[in-house]
């Protein structure tokens, strides 16, 4: 047959769906679906197809013709995954709902239905739907999982584990589930048991690059560990996909900086950084404009504190600082208080910035009110019995002049640590899926980040003297236990023995510093940079030549 008459030979066009030749059914599906007008089968194939090939708005189009063709329970189940595809989720609602009214135990339409929810904040009609479908279909491991996903979301890590190990009961060759069991139980400071279910993991799926990751940060690597060999044995593979290329070198150069094989180690780190890069457009540029953006705002606009008119019942601590200088040793301290709930890295304040366009506000005192309004209220949906809420968001620095003034009441913890003991700290670190921390995957700019910090921690200091608790890390861990009864009493405290127990907190901890704050106060970690001192000229370039001491 000739190629231009294949359109109208319908087991052909199966032919080539079985084959997943996508690309040449999208090329010819105008001329398909002239033919077949009334086929819901093609109609499906060619959806699927246009899928397939990433074509969102013809599968769209399709769609909504097949449902005017045969408007029924999977039809607008269809229509619905197409629209979820294309993030149009308040719509996609639309047509699971419909759907389920037409077939009323269709599972996979209120699986759907709840990943939809989930999306635009309806956590609680999730769950509920999330539940109905595992009530229609016992054994339903995709809505357990997505479930547990949500749970994980929640920060409902009992919930979570629980939806995660009925996955496992329903599919024991499920790697990602013991991955994400072992990543709870590593939050929850039980690294013994993490690490029990990070090799499951990587036994089930060897290419689960992540696993490798996650289980070389939550302890130190001794040479005959059998994931030295088994990494190294990895990366020899050709032709592998850059994700797992960037993990199984991160993970292999953390392991030969344990065991002190610091030039490999330093070779490995910097491929898996220089390769993250390439596909990552980044300027640092943007995190100088933001600085003067804000820095402008305050020298062009009559800025003072408002009139506090709404009280909440919960007050922020905030503390904040350069990642990886010591704010999750500090909020574990803190929030080891009987009165202080630890809520860890809160992406509360960022949102409202960002969504609010602060910078186009003349009328700076409707821009403050909008802030503490919004923030407060979102801190007060915490259902916990403390007083103070700490937000360890670390990039909060950029707005502490617009905390001071529109939440007079919050406390601002701000640590300092050694320059290059921080750059260096964020240059080793498992930054790759942080929002934010592309600065930290090459030196010279982890070095120009350091002088914006240091700039805008100039800047708030000049313009608001003696408004925050400032804390040097390495006089801070010579004398921990006055220096914590010290932070305590300025936040408003009183002191509590038990905080000097402060690694025995059994709070959950989400950063890269969880297995540090688990452990006691160590004295001489910002010395440690010196071991790679000779990699690292760049960054104490960049800070000699701006009179940075270190």
């Amino acid at each position: 047959m000739r190629e231009k008459n294949l359109n109208f030979d319908r087991q052909k066009i199966f032919k080539l769906f079985q084959d997943k030749n996508y690309a040449k059914i999208s090329k010819i599906s105008k001329s398909i679906l002239k033919t077949y007008t009334n086929d819901k089968e093609i109609y499906k194939i060619i959806i699927f197809s246009e899928i397939n090939e990433k074509n969102l708005e013809k599968a769209l189009k399709v769609s909504d013709k097949l449902i005017t063709l045969k408007d029924e329970a999977e039809t607008n189940y269809i229509h619905g995954n197409v629209l979820k595809l294309q993030n149009k989720f308040e719509e996609a609602i639309i047509f699971y709902k419909k759907a389920i009214n037409f077939k009323k135990d269709f599972y996979e339409a209120y699986n759907n239905l709840a990943s939809s929810q989930k999306k635009i904040g309806l956590v609680d009609d999730a769950i509920q739907n999330y539940n109905t479908s595992i009530k229609i279909k016992k054994n339903n491991l995709e809505a357990y999982f997505n479930l547990g996903n949500l749970f994980y979301n929640e920060k409902k890590f009992d919930e979570a584990l629980r939806s995660y190990k009925k996955v496992i009961e329903i599919n024991e060759q499920f790697p990602k589930s013991y991955f994400l069991i072992a990543q709870i139980k590593s939050i929850q400071g039980k690294f013994d048991d993490a690490k029990t279910f990070f090799l499951k993991a990587i036994e089930k799926d060897k290419f689960l690059s992540e696993a490798y990751v996650h289980y070389v940060n939550t302890r130190k690597i001794k040479p005959d560990d059998n994931i030295v060999s088994t990494l190294e044995e990895l990366l020899k593979i050709e032709n592998l996909e850059n994700k797992l290329i960037i993990d199984f070198s991160y993970a292999l150069s953390k392991i030969y900086f344990d065991i002190d094989k610091i030039d490999l180690g330093f070779q490995l780190l910097k491929k898996a950084k220089d390769l993250y890069l390439s596909s990552n457009n980044f300027s640092i540029d943007e995190e100088k404009n933001h600085f003067k953006k804000v820095r402008e705002y305050f020298l062009s606009n009559e800025v003072s504190k408002i009139k506090i008119q709404n009280t909440y019942k919960k007050k922020p601590i905030f503390i904040i600082g350069m990642p990886r200088s010591g704010t999750s040793l500090i909020e574990q301290i803190v929030s080891t208080h009987s009165n202080v709930y630890g809520a860890g890295e809160l992406t509360t304040l960022p949102k409202i910035m960002h969504k609010s366009i602060w910078d186009k506000y003349t009328n700076s005192k409707e821009l403050l009110t909008l802030i503490r309004e919004k923030y407060l209220r979102k801190i007060s949906e915490f259902k916990v019995n403390q007083e103070f809420v700490v937000d360890k968001m670390p990039f909060n620095f950029f707005y502490i002049g617009f905390i001071l003034t529109s939440i007079p009441e919050a406390k601002i913890i701000h640590i300092h640590r050694n320059p290059m003991a921080v750059c260096w700290s964020n240059f080793k670190a498992n930054f790759f899926d942080n929002v934010g921390m592309n600065y930290a995957h090459k030196l010279e700019t982890i070095g120009e980040f350091y002088l914006i910090y240091n700039e805008i921690m100039k800047f708030w200091s000049e313009t608001y003297p003696n408004s925050l608790i400032n804390i040097d890390y390495d006089k801070f861990v010579m004398d921990y236990e006055t220096s914590s009864k010290n932070i305590i009493a300025d936040i408003g405290l009183n002191w509590e023995n038990e905080i000097l127990k402060f690694h025995e907190n059994d709070r959950v901890v989400e950063t890269n510093s969880l297995l540090q704050v688990r452990s006691k106060v160590y004295k001489d970690s910002s010395k440690n940079w010196k071991k790679y001192e000779k990699h690292l000229s760049p960054i104490m370039e960049i800070l000699k030549n701006n009179n940075i001491e270190f």
